[in-house]
């Protein structure tokens, strides 16, 4: 279906931060709650990109908060340093045929001899455990890549992001299901693991001096393809975000709203 290739998500982020005002009393552990819930029925009329706009109120303790584009790695110290790339590799032993955790991507030189990557044919030619529990081929679990030409069993960096979402459809009976993209999104070169989750970049304009920090986060998904699965129907957001100790937020659910 043409519709179906044409879903690609765009993930836009501005925030306003409210004044450092140093508030001791206030938890390291980030909070947030909705303010608002929006969409833009755009793509059918104009060709620009539906969008569906979430918009929260966010505080933290020592306003820890974002993760630039360009970061690898959160440094708790010089020397100690938390891997934030995403996605992870595995590799197996060729003479067990066991599989190991490994964080290098397929270029790397320093692979042992007698491993080899984890790949789509290995998935299909081992029959052996735990070859024969590998998920099916959708790009939350399997990434396409040019150099080298292949197909690489993947786990996402569940550090990689820090603001997560997922959307809930209603049921007639008043029950929700999970709105998967995993469904409809095509496994290529070009689909996302990642989907609805994103980063949004640090926000104090000192990390060092652990300020409480507050303000409004407007958080933006747009697809060409939004429309087409979601409205009409209605949904129920659920979010979250990570600061830069990896501090969760507690989970929050948006009120039922009616995609049109």
């Amino acid at each position: 279906m043409r519709w179906i290739r044409n879903f690609t998500i765009i993930l836009v982020l501005t925030w306003v931060v409210g004044a450092c005002i140093k508030q001791p009393e206030d938890s390291v552990i980030p909070y947030i709650e909705f303010q608002s819930i929006a969409f833009k029925n755009e793509f059918l009329s104009t060709k620009n990109f539906d969008t569906l706009i979430l918009t929260l109120k966010f505080r933290d303790g020592d306003g820890d908060l974002g993760i630039n584009a360009d970061e690898t790695a959160i440094y708790t110290s010089s020397v100690d340093s938390t891997d934030i790339n995403s996605p992870y590799y595995f590799v197996y032993d060729t003479t067990k045929n066991t599989i190991w955790y490994y964080t290098h991507s397929p270029n790397d030189p320093r692979l042992p001899r007698t491993f080899k990557y984890v790949n789509y044919a290995s998935s299909q030619n081992i029959h052996s455990h735990p070859f024969d529990t590998l998920p099916p081929l959708t790009c939350k679990n399997w990434e396409q890549r040019k150099t080298p030409s292949d197909i690489f069993y993947i786990q996402i960096n569940p550090y990689n992001n820090n603001i997560f979402v997922d959307i809930y459809i209603k049921n007639a009976d008043g029950t929700y299901t999970y709105f998967d993209p995993n469904d409809i999104y095509p496994f290529g070169e070009n689909c996302s693991p990642n989907f609805f989750n994103a980063r949004f970049p640090v926000l104090s304009t000192d990390l060092g001096k652990k300020s409480s920090l507050s303000g409004t986060i407007t958080y933006k998904i747009q697809s060409a393809g939004l429309c087409i699965f979601l409205c009409g129907k209605t949904i129920k957001v659920k979010t979250y975000i990570l600061d830069r100790a990896f501090h969760k937020s507690s989970a929050i659910w948006s009120d039922d709203f009616v995609v049109k």
